[in-house]
C-alpha cells in the first residue's frame, strides 16, 4: 500500500473507521477498566475493612444477633461509601490521561488533520515534522532531511538519517526535517508494543501531598493503634469487662487509625485535576495540580499566548505584494501549519501569483529549519532547470546573508518592530549547478534582499488584567520570545508587564549564572531567545528560590518544561515531544487559563489543607474523648458500633464534602506559599489541637454531666452521641475557612457538606425516636427539650471557633471576592 496512488491522500473516514473495528485502538498498553466491583473487591481486602469484619464477628460471639446484623449492615454501608469515594477519583484520574492524550497528524479525505493518536490505524499516512512523535510502525514515503531520535529503542543518542523506504518505530522522535510515512503495524504489534510487552507498566508517582500523607497517616497509624489498645487495656484495668474492652479497642482503632488520608488525597487531586481540564488545563501529572498553588513566576511565551496567535499581515515592504509573498511561499514546505505560515499562504492566493496557482510545484531539494540557534530556514527548490534558494526569518540573519539591504530597509523595520508587529525578511538567490553540493552556510551568501512581510498580532482579551491580577497575588510575569527586541518591548507595555530593559539572547550569553539570578530579579522580558536561554532563565529563577510555571511548544523546549516546578506545553501549536514532556497541556495556548489554574490550584490546596485538618482534629478528639472515662473509672462515652457509625459520618464529610468548598476570596491577592514551610507548621497544628479540644471538653462535659446526674450508661451515651454528631458537623462547616467567617462565605453555600450535615441529623433523629433502630445502636430515647438543649450548647461551643477568624484577630478575614479578567 506504501506506493499506491491512493494513498497519496490518505485514507478515507470510512476506510479508517473499518481499520479501527478490525485492529483496535493504537495503545500500547491495555490499561484495566475501572469497575465498581474491582474497587469493592479491592476494598473488602484491606486491613479496616478486616478488622471491621473482626469486630462483626466478636460482636457476634460476645453479644447478640441483632448487634452483629447490625454492624455487618454498617459495614456495607462504610464499604459503598469507600466504593463510591475510589471509583470517582480513580475515574478522574484515568480521565486525565484521555483528556491529554498525544495527537497524530494524518492525511485523511485528502486533508492534513490532528487525531488522537489511539485513533491510527494501518494504512495511515502520518505527516511528519520536527518534534513529531512517531505514532506507529511505519515506512517512509517521502522524506526531506529528515532524521531521527530512536535512543527510546536503541540507548543510541545519535539521529539517524531516513530516507524514502526507511522504517519508523512507534515512540521515536523527529529531531529535523519533514515527510510522510505509512502506518504498518499499530499498538502491541509495534516494536515498542513488543518490548512494552516484556516490562511491567510504571506506576505513576505520588506527589509530594501524597507522599508526606502517606508518611504522616503510617505515624499517625502508629499513634491510634497504641491508644486503641492501651485505652481498653487501662479500661480493664480499671474494672470494666473485658468483651466490651476488646471490641470497643476494635471500634476504636477503625475510628482512628488515619487509613482515610490517601483516599481525601487521591480524591481531591482527581476531582480538581479533572475540574480544572475541563477549563482547557489539561493535568498531566497530579504533582501539577498541587504545584500550581504555589507558583511565583510565570515564564511564557509571546505568540500566541500573551497574543492572540492570529497573525495578519498588514503590510509588505517593498509594497510589492505579489512578488514578496511568493517568495515567501517558497520558504514553505507543504507541511508547513504555523499560524505565521498559514497567513503567508492565505495572502499569497489573493494575489495573481502563489504556489497554489502554479500547474507544477517547485520540486524540494533540500531545507534548513528552524533550530540551532537561528531564527532562519531555507530550502533549496528546483524549476525545470533552474535552482532557487529562499530564505525567510529573522531579519538582522537575513540581511547577514543578502549583498545589500537599502537604509529605508532598516528604517522600516524600526517603525513596524515599535508598533509590535512582528515582521520576517525575504532573500532570493538562483544556485549555478557547482553550487548544489555545498553546505547551508556556504549557500546563504551573496543573496538578494526580496522584502520585508509584517504581521499584526494583538494581545489576548484580558491578559492585562489577568497580568495585574497575578502581580496583586504576588506572581511575577516574565515575557520571552524569539522576536525582534522592540516587538517584545510593545507588546510586554501593551499588557502591562513592567521590566527596566529587554535583554536580548546575545547579551544573556555574555552573562554568568550568578549575574542572570541578579538579572531575572529585574528584567521581566526577554527578546530573540532561544529554547537554551529559556532554560538558563528557569534555572536563574529557581537559585532565587522561586516556583516557575514554563510554557513550551517546541522540542527544544523540553530541558526548560522539565526543569521547571511546573512545565505547561501548548496544546494548539505545541509538537508531541514538548506535550509529553510537559505537566500541564494548556489546550486554547491562553496565558488566562494559566493563571486561572494558578488561583484554582490555590483553591484545591487550600481545600486540600482544610480536609486534612478536620479529619486529624476529630480523630484526635476521639482518642482524648476515650481517654478521659477511662482514667476516672466511668463507662465509655460511645459504645462499640456508636463508634462505627461515627466513622462513618467522619469520613463521607472529609472525603466528599471539602472537595465541593468554594474558593477563599483570598486566593486572588494573598502571597504565593513559602514552599520551604512544611505543610503541618505550627500554626496548623495549633489550630488542629485547638478544634480538637473544643470537641473534646464538649462532648466529654455532657457525658460526664448526663452520667453523674442519671447514673445511666444508654442515656449518657445517647447525649454523647448526639452531641458528637453536631459538635463535628458543626466544626466541619467552622473549617470551610480558618480566615473568613461563616457568615462572610455564607453558611449554606457547599451543597455537598449540607447534605451530608441534613443526611447525620436526620439519621441521630431516627436513632434516637425510631424504636428499631433505637434498640438495634443501643440508644435511649430522651425528651425532645433535652436533646435540642445538648445540641444548642454543642453548636454554640464549636461556633467560639470564629472568634478567632474576627478581623480583629485576622486581617484578611474579610476581603473582596475577585476572579481572572476574562479568563
Amino acid at each position: 500500500m506504501s506506493n499506491s496512488e491512493s494513498n497519496k491522500e490518505g485514507l478515507t473516514t470510512q476506510q479508517a473507521q473499518a481499520l479501527l473495528q478490525k485492529y483496535g485502538p493504537n495503545e500500547i498498553y491495555k490499561e484495566e477498566k475501572i469497575s465498581v466491583w474491582g474497587i469493592f473487591l479491592e476494598e473488602l481486602q484491606e486491613p479496616m475493612m478486616i478488622l471491621l469484619f473482626v469486630t462483626g464477628i466478636l460482636y457476634s460471639i460476645f453479644g447478640n444477633l441483632g448487634d452483629a446484623i447490625t454492624i455487618f449492615a454498617v459495614i456495607i454501608l462504610l464499604v459503598m461509601s469507600e466504593v463510591v469515594t475510589e471509583y470517582r477519583a480513580q475515574k478522574s484520574i484515568a480521565s486525565l490521561s484521555q483528556i491529554a492524550a498525544l495527537k497524530a497528524r494524518v492525511k485523511r479525505d485528502g486533508q492534513i488533520v490532528e487525531i488522537n493518536t489511539l485513533d491510527v490505524v494501518p494504512g495511515d499516512l502520518l505527516v511528519l515534522t520536527t518534534g513529531t512523535k512517531i505514532a506507529a510502525d511505519a515506512v517512509v514515503e517521502h522524506a526531506i532531511n529528515l532524521e531521527l531520535d530512536e535512543s527510546e529503542l536503541t540507548g543510541e543518542s545519535e539521529a539517524v538519517d531516513k530516507e524514502k523506504g526507511g522504517a519508523l518505530y512507534a515512540g521515536t522522535i523527529v529531531t529535523s526535517g519533514e515527510g510522510q510515512a505509512t502506518v504498518t503495524v499499530t499498538g502491541p504489534a509495534t516494536r515498542l508494543g513488543k518490548i512494552a510487552a516484556e516490562s511491567k507498566e510504571i506506576e505513576t508517582p505520588k506527589t509530594p501531598m501524597q507522599q508526606a500523607m502517606s508518611s504522616l497517616s503510617v505515624k499517625l497509624a502508629y499513634v491510634a493503634i497504641f491508644f486503641s489498645i492501651g485505652i481498653p487495656l487501662l479500661g480493664y484495668i480499671r474494672g470494666q469487662d473485658w468483651r466490651l474492652m476488646i471490641t470497643t479497642g476494635l471500634a476504636l482503632a477503625f475510628a482512628v487509625i488515619p487509613e482515610e488520608l490517601p483516599i481525601v488525597i487521591n480524591m481531591v487531586l482527581g476531582l480538581g485535576s479533572y475540574n480544572l481540564s475541563k477549563k482547557n488545563l489539561l493535568i498531566k501529572k497530579l504533582r501539577a495540580a498541587e504545584s500550581m498553588a504555589n507558583t511565583t513566576v510565570i515564564v511564557t511565551d509571546k505568540t500566541g499566548t500573551i497574543t492572540e496567535g492570529k497573525m495578519k499581515i498588514v503590510s509588505t515592504y517593498p509594497d510589492n505584494p505579489t512578488e514578496v509573498l511568493w517568495k515567501a511561499e517558497l520558504c514553505l514546505s507543504e507541511f508547513a501549519r504555523t499560524p505565521l505560515d498559514l497567513e503567508i499562504i492565505r495572502k499569497s492566493k489573493e494575489s495573481q501569483k502563489s504556489l497554489a496557482q502554479s500547474p507544477t510545484l517547485p520540486e524540494i531539494i533540500r531545507e534548513r529549519d528552524l533550530g540551532n540557534g537561528q531564527k532562519t530556514k531555507a530550502i533549496l527548490r528546483k524549476k525545470d532547470d533552474v535552482f532557487m534558494l529562499c530564505k525567510s526569518g529573522a531579519p538582522e540573519e537575513v540581511f547577514a546573508s543578502c549583498k545589500d539591504v537599502p537604509d529605508d530597509v532598516m528604517a522600516e523595520l524600526e517603525r513596524q518592530t515599535k508598533a509590535g508587529r512582528r515582521v520576517i525578511a525575504v532573500a532570493y538567490k538562483e544556485l549555478l549547478p557547482g553550487e548544489l553540493d555545498l553546505g547551508f552556510a556556504e549557500i546563504e551568501k551573496d543573496m538578494t534582499f526580496v522584502g520585508l512581510v509584517c504581521f499584526e498580532d494583538s494581545p489576548r482579551a484580558g491578559v492585562k488584567d489577568t497580568i495585574a491580577q497575578v502581580a496583586r497575588a504576588g506572581i511575577r510575569t516574565i515575557m520571552v520570545t524569539g522576536d525582534h527586541p522592540a516587538t517584545a518591548e510593545s507588546i510586554a507595555r501593551q499588557v502591562g508587564i513592567v521590566t527596566q530593559k529587554v535583554v536580548t539572547g546575545t547579551e544573556l550569553d555574555g552573562l554568568s549564572d550568578q549575574q542572570l539570578q541578579e538579572t531575572v530579579k529585574q528584567v521581566a522580558v526577554f527578546a530573540r531567545t532561544t529554547p537554551e536561554h529559556k532554560y538558563r532563565i528557569v534555572k536563574a529563577l529557581q537559585a532565587n528560590h522561586e516556583i516557575v510555571a514554563v510554557t513550551g511548544d517546541g522540542i527544544n523546549d523540553v530541558l526548560a518544561l522539565k526543569g521547571a516546578d511546573i512545565g505547561i506545553a501548548m496544546g494548539i501549536r505545541g509538537t508531541d515531544v514538548a506535550r509529553e514532556a510537559a505537566d500541564v497541556v494548556l489546550a486554547d495556548d491562553n496565558y488566562n487559563t494559566i493563571a486561572l489554574g494558578i488561583f484554582e490550584g490555590r483553591g484545591l490546596f487550600d481545600n486540600l489543607q482544610k480536609g486534612m485538618r478536620y479529619y486529624l482534629s476529630i480523630k484526635l478528639a476521639l482518642i482524648l474523648i476515650f481517654l478521659v472515662p477511662v482514667l476516672l473509672n466511668v463507662p465509655m462515652p460511645f459504645s462499640p458500633i456508636q463508634i462505627i457509625i461515627l466513622e462513618l459520618f467522619m469520613d463521607l464529610a472529609a472525603s466528599a464534602g471539602f472537595v465541593a468548598e468554594p474558593k477563599e476570596k483570598d486566593v486572588y491577592t494573598r502571597k504565593p506559599r513559602d514552599p520551604q514551610q512544611p505543610i503541618f507548621n505550627s500554626s496548623v497544628i495549633a489550630d488542629l489541637v485547638m478544634k480538637s479540644l473544643v470537641l473534646f471538653i464538649t462532648v466529654t462535659a455532657i457525658f460526664l454531666f448526663t452520667y453523674s446526674r442519671s447514673s445511666n450508661t444508654a442515656y449518657a451515651q445517647t447525649m454523647a452521641f448526639a452531641s458528637w454528631i453536631i459538635g463535628h458537623i458543626t466544626l466541619a462547616y467552622v473549617s470551610r475557612s480558618d480566615k473568613q467567617t461563616l457568615r462572610s462565605i455564607g453558611v449554606f453555600t457547599n451543597p455537598v457538606i449540607n447534605v451530608w450535615a441534613l443526611a447525620a441529623v436526620s439519621f441521630l433523629l431516627i436513632a434516637i425516636y425510631v424504636p428499631v433502630v433505637n434498640n438495634l445502636i443501643r440508644m435511649a430515647t430522651v425528651p425532645f427539650p433535652q436533646l435540642l438543649l445538648v445540641m444548642l450548647v454543642t453548636m454554640l461551643a464549636v461556633l467560639l471557633l470564629e472568634i478567632k477568624k474576627l478581623p480583629v484577630f485576622n486581617r484578611s478575614s474579610e476581603l473582596p471576592d475577585q476572579s481572572v479578567g476574562n479568563a
